[in-house]
């Protein structure tokens, strides 16, 4: 039988309970198989802010999905010079199941607060063109005004809104509260707060 996979790609510097209750919710809503855990090497629009070294960031997304049996780390993206575009990330899994005649359908989830720049993404036409979008959303509808996208995108966007509890939860305040020694067990799980500790993980130089 078919699977079918959501490919969420992130920084997830740190990873935290955001992006795991994204990943849940899109599970149980559209009966995903799996989730794929893609971390990027260095996002395309954050050139300048670097990120925490992609071994730890690795090491950290592996912590917090390791009892999830649904939930994978792909690590693909640390092998490619930076910066990290998704178009070139979903040519290499499509080529790699193209063989095999039961190849999963694969979805490429997003949070809300990426449609406003979505269509600014590298070949995001063919992005769309490749695999659904799946859009993780409070309401469930299209809230954005978006007349000047083509209508294929405004079609894929409009098609991915998924209603999830989602989680107002940023790596940015993260980080922050990090930096200022705050608690942070309401927002990342304990096992990679744990090894933040024991490697002494600075995130300050990127705020």
């Amino acid at each position: 039988m078919r699977k079918n996979i959501g490919l969420f790609g992130g920084t997830f510097d740190p990873i935290h309970f955001g992006h795991l209750n994204l990943a849940f919710e899109m599970m149980e809503h559209k009966r995903l198989d799996q989730i794929w855990f893609i971390p990027t090497h260095i996002n395309p629009f954050k050139l300048q802010a670097a990120p925490t070294p992609m071994e730890q960031r690795l090491a950290m997304v592996q912590l917090a999905i390791q009892e999830i049996s649904q939930f994978y780390l792909k690590d693909l993206e640390k092998e490619r010079p930076p910066p990290s575009y998704t178009i070139e990330t979903l040519r290499l899994f499509i080529a790699e199941e193209a063989h095999d005649s039961s190849s999963p359908q694969f979805y490429l989830m997003l949070g809300e607060d990426s449609v406003p720049g979505f269509f600014h993404w590298h070949l995001s036409e063919e992005i769309i063109s490749l695999v659904p979008l799946l859009i993780g959303s409070r309401s469930g509808r299209w809230q954005y005004k978006l007349d000047h996208l083509s209508f294929p995108m405004r079609e894929a966007i409009q098609k991915g809104f998924t209603p999830t509890r989602l989680m107002d939860i940023s790596g940015t305040e993260i980080r922050k509260r990090l930096t200022e020694k705050l608690y942070c067990g309401h927002l990342v799980p304990s096992p990679v707060l744990r090894y933040i500790q024991e490697n002494q993980l600075i995130f300050s130089c990127h705020l």
